[in-house]
């Protein structure tokens, strides 16, 4: 499901850029609806109905996946696949598959930190 999904939002990002909709500034235009769509979110939950919840929730994960599809069409990631398996690898590894994960979360944390320095400076030539 999570493909079909993710082809949709891709699709809607190419209709968007190829046809110049106005309303459309790329990332901006999406980090906007995800704020948005987080304020209906928190509506719904004070209102305690899950039906619209679940509906504005779904609203918040499309308006992510076509946020992300367009930092990738403005080379901003390298593709929404990466930032999917990013989030794998970061937080299988925090809460690994074992039943202690808390007493690790902290430590595992700032091992992947430094490795996303050193990804970053090897990327850009930084020293920082």
């Amino acid at each position: 499901m999570h493909k079909k999904i993710k082809e949709l939002s891709g699709k809607r990002i190419k209709y968007l850029i190829d046809n110049q909709i106005p309303f459309y500034e790329w990332n901006k235009t999406y980090l906007n609806a995800i704020k948005d769509e987080l304020y209906e979110v928190e509506e719904e939950i004070k209102e305690n109905n899950s039906v619209y919840l679940e509906d504005e929730l779904w609203d918040v994960f499309w308006a992510y996946i076509c946020f992300l599809h367009s930092l990738e069409n403005e080379w901003k990631i390298t593709s929404v696949d990466r930032v999917f398996e990013r989030c794998y690898k970061k937080f299988g590894e925090r809460v690994g598959f074992d039943w202690k994960w808390w007493q690790y979360w902290d430590e595992v944390k700032v091992v992947q930190k430094e490795k996303l320095r050193l990804e970053h400076n090897k990327l850009f030539n930084n020293d920082r």
